[in-house]
C-alpha cells in the first residue's frame, strides 16, 4: 500500500495564529449567538422610535387646537398631577412643532424588584397635554408599549437591569473580540485576492452566498459595529466611560458637570419653575428639543435643569445647552452651553445620538436600521457555516482503490 510521506516542516506561525482565532471567533459566536440576534432585532425597531410613535399613538402625540401662547409650565405641571393624582412626576419635554402636544415623565422603580424588568418598575408613564388648552389627551404605559420595551429588550432582555445588561454587556464585548477576529481572517493574503474578499458571489451556491455575506458584509459593516459597540459600552460599564473620557483629553468630574442641589423652603412654590422655563425657550431660536426636569414633590433639595437640543449645521456633535436654576426663584446657578463644552462633555451629549443613529437625522437613522439588521444576521449566517463544515462528507483518498 502505497504512504503518504509527511511533511516535516512546521506550519507557519501565521497559519496556527489563523487557526486560533477562527477556534475562537467561532465559539464565541455560538455563545453570543442569541443575545446578539435578539438585542439587534430590537435595536433596528427602536431606530425608528420617534416614526413609530408619532404614527401609533398619532391621537396622543397630535391635537388640534394650536395657538401662539402656552400656558405657564406650572399650570400644565398641576393639570396633569390633577388627571394622575396617584403618581408623581419631574421631568417636561416640549417641542417647537405647535401641532404636537407636550409630554411629562411619571416613573417610579419597584420597591421589591423580580428577576424581570416589568417587576422592576412600579410604574412609567408618558402623559401628553395640549400647551395651549392644558387639555391631557392620556399616556402610552412604557410597561405595555412595544416600541419602548424593544429598547429594553435591547438593552436588558427584558430581565431586571442588574442582571440583563450585564449578559448583553458581555455580549457586547464578544461583539468587539469578533470584530477583530473576523478582520483577521477576512485578511487576503495579496492584492489579487483582495477582490473576492470585496464582492459577493451572488451566483454561486447556497453556502458559497451565505459564506460571502457572512464575511464580505462583516467587512464593511465592521467600523459601524465598533461604533455601535463602543458607545453601547459607555452606558454599562464606568471604567469603559471613564476611560473613553480620558482618552479624550477630559475627566469624569468635568465631563458630567452639575452644580449641586440647593435647600428648598417651600418644597410647594412653582413660580421659580415658569421663570426658569421661560427663560429656557429664549436661550436657542433654533431649539428643537427641550428636556426640563425638576425636584418631585416634598423634596428638601433639588434644582431645575433645562436641557435645550438645537441644530447648527457648523457642528459635527450633537448640540445641547444645560442650564440650571433655583426651583423657587428661577434664578441660573450653573450654565453649560454647547460653545463652553469641552470635548469630553461634547461627547457625553453625543454618545446616544451615535448610539442609535440619530446624530445626524434620516440618513444615519437608515444606516443604524441597516447596519442593526445586518449585525442580527452575523450570528445565523456563522451558524450556517460552522453547521454546513459538519455536514461535509469525508474526502476520498486519492489512493482509495488501489489497495490490494
Amino acid at each position: 500500500m502505497l504512504k503518504k510521506k509527511r511533511s516535516t516542516k512546521k506550519r507557519p506561525y501565521s497559519r496556527i495564529l489563523k487557526k486560533v482565532l477562527g477556534w475562537l471567533h467561532l465559539w464565541l459566536g455560538l455563545i453570543s449567538g442569541t443575545v446578539i440576534v435578539t438585542s439587534m432585532l430590537a435595536a433596528s425597531v427602536f431606530t425608528w422610535e420617534e416614526e413609530l410613535t408619532n404614527w401609533w399613538y398619532a391621537d396622543l402625540v397630535y391635537h388640534n387646537n394650536p395657538g401662539n401662547i402656552h400656558k405657564p409650565a406650572s399650570e400644565l405641571l398641576e393639570a396633569v398631577r390633577k388627571a394622575y393624582p396617584t403618581y408623581e412626576t419631574n421631568r417636561l419635554v416640549v417641542g417647537p412643532d405647535i401641532n404636537k402636544n407636550w409630554s411629562f415623565r411619571f416613573y417610579k422603580n419597584s420597591k421589591n424588584p423580580g428577576w424581570t424588568y416589568l417587576s422592576s418598575i412600579e410604574y412609567d408613564l408618558l402623559v401628553f397635554i395640549n400647551p395651549y388648552t392644558g387639555e391631557v389627551s392620556g399616556h402610552i404605559d412604557y410597561k405595555q408599549d412595544w416600541i419602548y420595551l424593544a429598547a429594553i429588550l435591547h438593552k436588558s432582555l427584558l430581565l431586571n437591569f442588574d442582571i440583563g445588561t450585564h449578559i448583553v454587556s458581555v455580549s457586547v464585548l464578544i461583539i468587539i473580540i469578533l470584530a477583530l477576529t473576523g478582520l483577521y481572517l477576512w485578511w487576503p493574503k495579496n492584492i489579487k485576492a483582495l477582490g473576492s474578499r470585496l464582492t459577493i458571489k451572488w451566483k454561486a451556491k447556497f453556502k458559497r452566498i451565505n459564506w460571502d455575506v457572512h464575511s464580505v458584509g462583516g467587512f464593511y459593516t465592521y467600523i459601524f459595529i465598533l461604533i455601535f459597540a463602543g458607545t453601547g459600552l459607555f452606558f454599562s460599564y464606568s471604567w469603559w466611560k471613564e476611560g473613553t473620557i480620558y482618552l479624550l483629553g477630559d475627566n469624569i468630574k468635568t465631563a458630567f458637570y452639575r452644580p449641586a442641589n440647593v435647600p428648598l423652603n417651600k418644597s410647594d412654590n412653582q413660580t421659580g419653575i415658569d421663570i426658569a422655563f421661560n427663560d429656557a425657550l429664549q436661550r436657542r431660536e433654533n431649539w428643537r428639543l427641550i428636556r426640563f426636569t425638576f425636584p418631585m414633590r416634598g423634596s428638601e433639595k433639588g434644582k431645575v435643569r433645562a436641557a435645550i437640543k438645537f441644530n447648527d449645521k457648523n457642528s459635527w456633535w450633537a448640540q445641547q445647552d444645560d442650564y440650571y436654576y433655583h426651583p423657587e426663584t428661577g434664578k441660573v446657578i450653573g450654565t453649560n452651553a454647547f460653545e463652553e463644552k469641552s470635548i469630553g462633555q461634547k461627547y457625553r451629549i453625543s454618545n446616544y445620538e451615535m448610539h442609535v443613529g440619530r446624530i445626524y437625522g434620516l440618513p444615519t437613522k437608515i444606516i443604524a436600521f441597516i447596519a442593526t439588521l445586518f449585525i442580527a444576521s452575523l450570528p445565523i449566517t456563522g451558524f450556517i457555516i460552522w453547521w454546513g463544515r459538519g455536514k461535509k462528507k469525508p474526502k476520498k483518498s486519492p489512493i482509495q482503490g488501489l489497495e490490494m
